[in-house]
């Protein structure tokens, strides 16, 4: 070979080594995928999920969500309304293998078609049309764990103002894990399940519950810098939830079911647009101090 085709064929390797999507680049990553995922167990995985969906060094982080909600009667499953929701939160270890969260929630029930806030809402089962209630929900202190098992006592004016329309005083049964990560191309994949059941107090009845799935992803590369405390991430979200008391169904036998997606942020501008707007008009001190915003008594 001559000169010209010696460092003709040294420009093609580095452009192959540069390309991450590449034939020859993929087998690279997607192994150090599987190893990174291999190597996040107890401690390891928690601090991996807080890196995704928060920050490991006290300071604030958000996300967001856009989910569709439906009604499920008897097998009859009815679109009710979208969801669209947003957060401002820190984290703080508190043990080797717990942190605790500092969370202020709000969202926004919306039309399916049109997308613009719902202030009343026609219940399927019932027909019944209700009003739909502002959702401010905090800010409240939630622990993590890879596997969590414990009980809370809730007051709905430690959610805010209109919490008793979604949790009444009561009661709560919390089980929140961690499944081992996998890993899918170049990304490593975290499920965190959440399950919480209500009771007027702990020898009375079970009334409402929910069942959240977050499916968290972020890319290996990432998670691999140990010295960084945030991973940029983005996850899918399953819910069932019985019915809360705003919605006046009575005996009718069923659930809802949300299925959505959403990410983490690293300020509300990296937020939807149209999240941004409804909160503006409904709770513009949650957008210009978070900070303060998640230090104050609920409102």
């Amino acid at each position: 070979m001559n000169r010209r085709e010696v460092l003709a064929g040294s420009a093609g390797l580095l452009a192959i080594a540069a390309a991450g999507d590449s034939a020859w680049a993929q087998p690279f990553a997607t192994a150090r995928a599987a190893a990174v995922a291999n190597s996040l167990r107890g401690p390891a995985l928690l601090e991996a999920f807080v890196r995704m969906r928060g920050r490991t060094d006290g300071a604030l982080t958000y996300g967001w969500l856009r989910s569709q909600r439906s009604t499920v009667i008897d097998g009859d499953v009815t679109p009710l309304c979208g969801v669209l929701a947003g957060a401002v939160q820190r984290f703080e270890r508190i043990a080797d293998d717990v942190f605790e969260a500092t969370v202020l929630e709000v969202a926004h029930y919306t039309d399916p078609l049109s997308g613009e806030p719902l202030e009343t809402v026609t219940m399927p089962g019932s027909g019944r049309t209700v009003p739909v209630p502002a959702y401010r929900f905090g800010p409240v202190r939630a622990r993590f764990a890879v596997a969590l098992d414990e009980w809370e006592e809730f007051d709905p004016p430690q959610g805010g103002s209109g919490a008793a329309q979604f949790v009444p005083r009561s009661a709560v049964h919390l089980v929140r894990s961690l499944e081992p990560a996998t890993a899918t191309g170049e990304r490593v994949v975290v499920h965190a399940n959440e399950y919480g059941r209500v009771y007027p107090d702990r020898s009375a009845p079970k009334t409402i519950y929910y069942r959240e799935w977050m499916v968290w992803q972020a890319r290996a590369a990432d998670l691999a810098r140990k010295s960084s405390v945030s991973v940029p991430a983005d996850y899918s979200y399953t819910a069932l939830t019985s019915w809360r008391p705003w919605m006046q169904m009575a005996d009718i036998r069923g659930h809802t079911l949300d299925s959505g997606y959403g990410a983490k942020a690293a300020s509300w501008s990296e937020c939807p647009p149209e999240f941004l707007a409804m909160t503006r008009r409904r709770h513009p001190d949650v957008l210009d101090d978070p900070q303060g915003a998640l230090a104050s008594k609920p409102k």
